[in-house]
């Protein structure tokens, strides 16, 4: 009878590391994969956020200054002034802070608005709410208000600021009355990922809210008509040689009606790649310059050239 013959120890062994080198094959691919994916999806997670958030910034530029070119509102809670503004930084991000025009609700009023009014009638009130702000304007001025409360046609208002500073003869009835927003945009950060954070109410009773995620930078440039030609000029060579004010470092303000807004938001992933390769940095943006410090995170940059419509600088 003639024995069988299995594997010798030695066959036992090749045929093992074999086996264990296909199936790290097969471990590395899928591995590689797996990273991929979450590469892509970090990608596609800034390129979302950077969106969302050009877009926005862009619909309430759009609207900015409702019912007044001239730019001249004053808010009567806080007693700041002006419906664009712009805090520039050649280091940091940008911060913005804009009154504009919030779902295109626009009335007339019915009564007088003047120092220590604290109501007002309006011809309507059914697209208006508590909470809401308005901006009453006579066309060359205005002032934004909060509503604390509506009865049928008629306005609670908040307490007014001091100095309130309104017009000599203050608002008569038959005054524009639009319902608006004042809202600052700015970065700060969550849970340590840099954030673009919105401030409903510009320093009043709201709290900040964090609005997009993994937004690092937000640059802004004020295009002004200087020569009245009706063009925005660039030249971006050095400081004030254009009728862009904050694409380069040193710009004095420039004065003439703002004609545009050019909106840059850089946007990186909020997890760094796998690796140990760190071969990105945030990009120069305006008159902030590169960081020169390298890192792993992916970025997407987004800039945008808004017309100001309502301003007198807009054809």
């Amino acid at each position: 009878m003639t024995a069988q013959r299995g594997f010798t120890l030695i066959e036992l062994m090749v045929a093992t590391v074999l086996f264990s080198l296909a199936v790290g094959g097969v471990l590395s691919v899928g591995v590689s994969f797996s990273n991929g994916l979450r590469e892509q999806r970090g990608t596609v997670g800034a390129e979302a956020a950077a969106r969302i958030t050009l877009v926005a910034i862009a619909d309430a530029l759009r609207q900015v200054s409702p019912g007044v070119p001239s730019g001249n509102i004053r808010d009567a809670g806080t007693c700041t002034t002006g419906a664009l503004t712009v805090t520039n930084s050649a280091t940091g991000p940008d911060q913005l802070d804009v009154i504009y025009g919030a779902g295109g609700v626009v009335t007339s009023s019915r009564t007088a608005y003047g120092a220590g009014t604290t109501s007002l009638t309006v011809a309507d009130a059914s697209q208006l709410a508590a909470g809401d702000a308005i901006v009453i304007s006579n066309g060359s001025q205005g002032h934004l208000v909060k509503i604390t409360a509506v009865n049928g046609a008629t306005l609670t208002l908040a307490a007014q600021c001091s100095p309130i500073n309104l017009p000599s003869a203050g608002y008569p009835a038959g005054s524009l009355v639009i319902r608006a927003q004042h809202a600052v945009f700015s970065i700060g950060a969550t849970d340590g990922v840099p954030t673009m954070m919105m401030d409903p109410d510009a320093g009043g009773a709201a709290a900040v809210e964090p609005f997009a995620e993994g937004i690092e930078d937000l640059q802004v440039a004020i295009g002004v008509d200087v020569n009245g030609d009706g063009a925005i000029t660039e030249v971006g060579a050095a400081a004030g040689d254009d009728e862009w004010q904050g694409n380069m470092a040193g710009d004095a303000a420039l004065s003439g009606p703002i004609r545009a807004v050019r909106i840059t938001v850089i946007a990186r992933s909020t997890k760094p790649l796998a690796g140990p390769v760190a071969g990105f940095n945030r990009p120069a943006a305006e008159d902030r310059p590169a960081d020169t410090a390298l890192d792993k995170f992916r970025r997407r940059v987004l800039r945008q050239v808004v017309e100001t419509r309502n301003l007198s600088g807009s054809p």
